[in-house]
């Protein structure tokens, strides 16, 4: 991937007067081959310049060359550098920069280097406008994004989506995906706040179910972490929905498992019978339940 931008790309490039050192060797290998339009050449030696001391103007010159070359992320960590370590009189033209790069990876798909971009206009340019790069980039991924850089898009694309239909379906997307990688603390308060608000019909249900498979799963984590109210307190919020769901009925055993442990056999047993409520023949849960019924049954006969 090819990418050009800007005339002021192009004056990134200028020749030190000077300069010495291998810093300076470097940089202008760099320019050389820059001028010489091999691009991938001159972000190798600006690199490496940047590493024996870095400057503004070889943070512009890697960054551009980087565009040049297609490797957004790349042009994305020179320009961010740029703003950060080039003083306030740099943090428009490295935000600038950061901007060429959201533009590109729109336009070539490019999801890692769109997260990079964004990340590093939310740190050095917070006021700039984020929304559109990160919407139209969203409307690529579907309704179950794969990439992790998704974490990153779809909260600006929801902010930036014009309305609350629009934006709860983002989020429930976005909650989704932190639950497909593993991170269901962060996804619940998203999934809450979407079922709560009910703004999109479509994603309601799902979203309180979604809630309800997390919360589910964060109990049993804390369970077998050996942390019991931890547990018990995903336990509980997992079976505030329909107690009909099986999820919610799996969510009265870990409940019950909790008190049992806890010696609390009258509520144990209440939670297990919950669990086995409206359960039809042959349900695997309720055989679970019944189980462990006669467990605290056995339990309560040691005590008498």
């Amino acid at each position: 991937m090819r990418v050009v931008r800007g005339a002021w790309v192009a004056t990134a490039v200028v020749l030190l007067a000077g300069c010495t050192g291998a810093a300076a060797d470097h940089e202008r290998l760099g320019d050389r081959a820059y001028a010489e339009g091999h691009f991938a050449d001159a972000l190798v030696e600006y690199r490496l310049a940047v590493k024996q001391g870095s400057t503004a103007l070889l943070r512009a010159k890697a960054g551009a060359a980087a565009l040049h070359v297609g490797d957004l992320v790349a042009a994305a960590e020179e320009y961010r550098a740029l703003a950060e370590e080039g003083g306030p009189q740099r943090v428009t033209e490295g935000a600038d920069g950061l901007e060429l790069v959201a533009k590109a990876a729109v336009e070539h798909d490019d999801r890692a280097g769109l997260a990079a971009a964004l990340t590093g206009l939310r740190e050095v340019a917070p006021g700039r406008a984020l929304g559109a790069f990160a919407r139209q980039l969203a409307q690529t991924a579907g309704t179950e994004p794969r990439s992790a850089e998704a974490l990153n898009v779809l909260p600006y694309a929801a902010a930036a989506a014009g309305d609350a239909r629009r934006e709860d379906s983002l989020m429930f997307v976005y909650a989704s995906a932190l639950e497909r990688f593993g991170r269901c603390e962060q996804a619940v308060p998203v999934f809450e706040a979407v079922a709560r608000r009910k703004r999109e019909p479509a994603v309601t249900a799902p979203a309180r179910r979604r809630l309800t498979s997390c919360a589910l799963a964060l109990g049993r984590q804390a369970l077998d972490s050996g942390k019991a109210e931890r547990a018990e307190e995903w336990f509980r919020r997992a079976a505030a929905g329909d107690e009909r769901d099986a999820l919610a009925r799996a969510a009265y055993i870990g409940i019950g498992d909790v008190l049992f442990a806890r010696g609390a056999y009258a509520e144990a047993a209440e939670a297990y019978q919950r669990a086995l409520a409206d359960a039809a023949p042959g349900d695997s849960l309720a055989q679970i339940a019944a189980d462990k019924l006669n467990q605290v049954a056995n339990a309560g006969a040691v005590i008498r």
